[in-house]
């Protein structure tokens, strides 16, 4: 399962991603699009053969895995703010582009770097798994986590407010979506309390979390342009 699962994983936000194009090409809500097309990409690159294909370009030292995590950290900079306005929670704004939430990727961005280079990641290895891990990798593997988990504790109270509110069913059920698949994120700030022999349900989580968020996402603004229709219809 958890072979099939990135690759399943991949389909569906490449999918999504062709369906943003009409509204792309429209000039409509592009950012929407763009957050689709990064998070397809940060699949695509955490899949073995796709990473192992390109790190070998890039001299085979896990570079391609330290590309992946500067490209999670704005992927999560762009949705977390495009959710936290489309949440109109100005506190989740403030706290992941404010002068706060600047410093906070600032500081990652940079411990990822020092780590990175400090550690010995000769040997291409998809999640550089097959490294021997001491305290600078597991540092590096840490902050990998951190950022997402930062931004989905900034958004999910704003989230929870619309599942329990008063809102259309199919919002209130897409932003539910959403909250399981941030939720998981921060579960996997656990991730060294699991055994080595269980390392097949970090990547479960994971994916499992990218799925949620996606469908979630999806969900949520297909909601809001079906709100839009009916609004039209009915005037």
């Amino acid at each position: 399962m958890t072979a099939v699962l990135p690759w399943a994983t991949l389909l569906v936000c490449l999918a999504i991603t062709i369906a943003r194009i009409p509204s792309l090409l429209r000039g409509e809500n592009r950012v929407v699009f763009y957050i689709f097309a990064l998070i397809t990409l940060d699949i695509l690159l955490s899949i073995e053969g796709p990473y192992l294909a390109i790190d070998a370009l890039l001299g085979g030292v896990n570079v391609t895995n330290l590309i992946l995590r500067f490209l999670l950290y704005g992927t999560f900079l762009l949705m977390g703010i495009k959710i936290a306005m489309g949440f109109a929670s100005t506190s989740a704004e403030r706290a992941i582009r404010g002068p706060w939430g600047l410093a906070v990727l600032g500081i990652t961005v940079a411990l990822t770097t020092f780590f990175f280079v400090i550690t010995d990641t000769r040997g291409s290895t998809a999640g550089m798994t097959g490294l021997t891990w001491g305290p600078s990798m597991e540092a590096y593997a840490a902050l990998g986590r951190f950022y997402p988990g930062y931004v989905s504790a900034c958004l999910l109270p704003a989230i929870w407010r619309t599942i329990v509110g008063r809102y259309p069913a199919l919002l209130r059920a897409a932003s539910a979506l959403l909250f399981v698949g941030l939720a998981l994120l921060l579960v996997s700030q656990l991730f060294p309390l699991i055994p080595l022999v269980h390392l097949w349900l970090r990547s479960l989580i994971n994916y499992s979390a990218v799925l949620a968020t996606a469908i979630g996402l999806a969900g949520i603004w297909f909601s809001k342009a079906f709100a839009r229709r009916k609004a039209r219809r009915t005037a």
